[in-house]
């Protein structure tokens, strides 16, 4: 997306990034006429050149422009500049709920329970008018919700003042409670932590599900944790849809009761109005006024006491979701080891791999090859991320007499074209070519269609002929989920696609627990257990309670980029975020046959390293924790096993192959089949775009209307 600090829209002068989601960047402006601030949301470009999803966006932003609510944020605006939609928002300053929370509980805090009353009580009546006004938010959360005061600024590191106002942002996900078609079942919006079972099954879900999820706030605020936890987003859905929530320790029977209720698993059997929450938490005050604090149990002062916990924002069970978050970049140090781990560096820009990642050569092709296609396209790694094409095709018609095919990279954007050479066949039609960008560029960033073109022989022409003889694409809402997967994705550090930033921060967990090894053979009890520290930070995040200076030497060891591999805090991690996209790529109304099964086999694969990434970091900190003995060697050799496991999976059912199937592959399997979610099946005809059924046909590519919130 463009850097628009220093523009104009309409009226707005642009001055800050404030905060950059899957779907949105939102800046600090200034609208010129009338000298005030404002928040300006530029939405990403899947919205270009479809007049169908500009609609749809004109159409959402003036329900959402149409509340006035004092504890709603307000939208003042919204436009296209050069056909990239926008909205002009009340700038509200404070913090987050979610900050605010965070800075407590780490001070081992808490609020009152009158100001939770008060603060529940303005946010259900702006839920409560939202809902009367056709509108289910679907995603409320404490990052969602803003803090702000008249009187004083608002500051994490002071308590609330008395005046405090909850501002309800990010209706991003909205659909209309009259709308059937806006509520059809089989897609899930929302973040995980927060989700109602409805929700989380893909279900048709009304304003309840509002409900459930202010239940879920309340009891975060009350509890110090979320109820639902688990190391995979998977987990946390089963969770909402089959567990009760534990009982909140200390906390009066009365508060747990309307606690409960508001989290029932089925809608009919929880308060019916955000309102009705309200009321019923301050009758439970009044009858239990001896109560005005509450003291959560797992808030401890000492660190190393701390509970393994993940507090999610984003991550798909069977479909994805996209969420906003602030992300912090780490100062990368080396291993202390006896054999000090290296990386390589790719030229041209790109995130450096630990290690070469697996090779996609025609060998590969067979995985996709279908009886209704005459052969693919692939994009592979030769010198960078997707700088290489191959073109594999199998009994292709001859060309017609006195010509030859050509093939073309396509962009749709701007009809920009690429030739790849000429495509020699054999008698029985068999041929093969294979392009290497000369700059080392990711080429799928550049181009999203592929045509083969009869032209003639010799051809004078660097252009290409009218004559389309083969084609192919992906419908545009499969790929924009695959591009965050394999080109770039807003959240992550410097962008970096997530099955690039899983394979760099996977490999550095490798390297750093075999720098563990070393060191403990040295007798380097100082350098296995910042070792030990690294491998932690790698997987829990910065934003995990677990991250941070585990060894005491007084600094924090990450070599990664704090987005780490598993779900923490603000963040997916890289496990959670390669999930929810390759889901959402799968789950869009259109999405081709390869795209599904592709992405499953992803899912799993990512399910696996999840699983063995919590078994890796609690093994890390079983090695800080303990002594610097023989035993302390049994447990850093079973790490080593289970980094190797996560990087190259494991032989489960002695076939010898490590397939993407349960308990067996691993980020190299999970590498390779994000790549053959972007294949390309050549299909005879111009305009050609993949679809579920293994011989489409038509120009045409259905739309589903996006989302156009940050997160």
């Amino acid at each position: 997306m463009t850097d628009w600090i220093g523009n104009t829209l309409g009226k707005v002068h642009i001055e800050l990034l404030l905060a950059r989601g899957g779907m949105a960047e939102v800046y600090l402006g200034t609208h010129t006429t009338l000298q005030r601030a404002v928040a300006v949301k530029l939405l990403r470009n899947q919205y270009q050149g479809d007049p169908e999803l500009l609609e749809r966006f004109q159409r959402e932003a003036r329900v959402v422009a149409s509340l006035r609510h004092p504890n709603i944020v307000q939208v003042f605006d919204f436009d296209t500049y050069n056909s990239q939609p926008y909205l002009v928002m009340e700038f509200v300053p404070g913090v987050s709920l979610s900050t605010h929370l965070r800075a407590l509980h780490e001070r081992n805090q808490k609020l009152e329970l009158p100001q939770v009353s008060q603060l529940l009580t303005k946010i259900a009546d702006a839920l409560q008018y939202a809902h009367e006004s056709g509108v289910i938010h679907r995603d409320v959360k404490p990052g969602n919700i803003l803090l702000t005061s008249r009187t004083i600024p608002i500051d994490k590191n002071i308590p609330l003042p008395a005046d405090a106002e909850p501002i309800l942002s990010d209706f991003g996900l909205v659909r209309y409670l009259n709308s059937a078609s806006q509520t059809a079942t089989g897609l899930i919006t929302g973040t995980p932590a927060y989700m109602s079972p409805e929700q989380a099954r893909g279900d048709r879900a009304d304003a309840r599900t509002d409900i459930y999820s202010l239940g879920i706030v309340l009891y975060e605020i009350l509890a110090g944790r979320v109820p639902f936890e688990a190391d995979t987003t998977m987990g946390v859905l089963f969770k909402h849809i089959n567990e009760p929530p534990e009982p909140i320790p200390g906390l009066a029977p009365q508060i747990q009761a309307v606690i409960d209720r508001s989290l029932a698993k089925k809608p009919e059997d929880r308060f019916q109005t955000p309102l009705e929450l309200a009321r019923a938490f301050e009758a439970a005050l009044h009858e239990h006024a001896e109560a005005p604090t509450i003291f959560p149990a797992a808030l401890k002062p000492d660190s190393t006491s701390r509970q393994p916990r993940s507090r999610l924002w984003i991550g798909a069970g069977l479909a994805a979701i996209v969420v906003a978050g602030f992300l912090f970049m780490k100062l990368v140090p080396l291993p202390v080891a006896a054999v000090t781990p290296t990386a390589t560096v790719l030229e041209h820009g790109h995130e450096p791999l630990a290690t070469t990642p697996p090779a996609l050569t025609a060998a590969t092709l067979a995985p996709v090859q279908e009886a209704e296609n005459i052969g693919l396209m692939r994009f592979q790694d030769v010198t960078s991320h997707l700088d290489g094409v191959i073109v594999s095709a199998k009994g292709m018609p001859s060309a017609p007499k006195g010509k030859q095919y050509e093939v073309w990279l396509v962009s749709t954007d701007d009809e920009t074209r690429r030739s790849l050479g000429a495509l020699a066949l054999d008698s029985d039609g068999n041929g093969s070519i294979q392009f290497v960008d000369e700059q080392g560029r990711n080429t799928l960033s550049r181009y999203d269609r592929m045509e083969i073109t009869s032209e003639p022989m010799p051809d004078p022409s660097p252009n290409p002929s009218n004559e389309v003889a083969f084609s192919s694409g992906i419908p545009m809402d499969s790929l924009v989920h695959i591009h965050h997967l394999l080109v770039s994705m807003p959240d992550t550090p410097n962008q970096i696609g997530l099955i690039h930033g899983l394979w760099n921060d996977t490999n550095l967990v490798d390297e750093y627990v075999n720098a563990m090894l070393a060191s403990y053979k040295a007798g380097d009890e100082a350098a296995t257990r910042k070792n030990a520290e690294a491998v932690v930070n790698l997987i829990v995040g910065a934003h995990s309670d677990q991250y941070g200076d585990l060894d005491k030497d007084g600094k924090v060891t990450d070599p990664g980029d704090g987005y780490g591999v598993l779900l923490n805090g603000d963040s997916p991690g890289y496990t959670g975020g390669v999930y929810s996209h390759a889901g959402y790529a799968m789950m869009t109304s259109d999405a081709p046959a390869s795209v599904i099964l592709h992405g499953g086999h992803v899912q799993i694969c990512v399910q696996n390293m999840e699983q063995w990434s919590a078994q890796l970091r609690d093994l890390a900190l079983s090695i800080l924790a303990g002594s610097f003995d023989e035993t302390m060697r049994g447990t850093i050799v079973q790490a080593v096993g289970l980094a190797d496991q996560i990087i190259n999976g494991v032989d489960l059912n002695g076939d010898e192959r490590v397939d993407p199937i349960p308990g067996e592959g691993g980020v190299k399997t999970a590498y390779q089949h994000s790549y053959y979610m972007a294949d390309l099946l050549i299909l005879p005809g111009q305009g050609q775009v993949m679809h579920p059924d293994p011989t489409p046909s038509g120009a045409s590519t259905p739309s589903t209307p996006g989302n156009y919130d940050g997160g």
